[in-house]
């Protein structure tokens, strides 16, 4: 479970970055909980429609 966990931190933290769209850099974004990181890819990437 752990290693799926990580991947997905990865995913989370590569998508960040490539949208260009998250103020936060590299390193910024490993030093985030997994929590953390999935808050701000769905606040950037996808976003809910209101």
């Amino acid at each position: 479970m752990r290693k799926g966990l990580e991947r997905l931190r990865q995913f989370y933290i590569k998508k960040l970055l490539e949208s260009g769209r998250s103020d936060s850099s590299d390193h910024e974004l490993h030093s985030l909980t997994f929590n953390e990181l999935e808050s701000l890819y769905k606040k950037i990437i996808s976003p809910t429609k209101s």
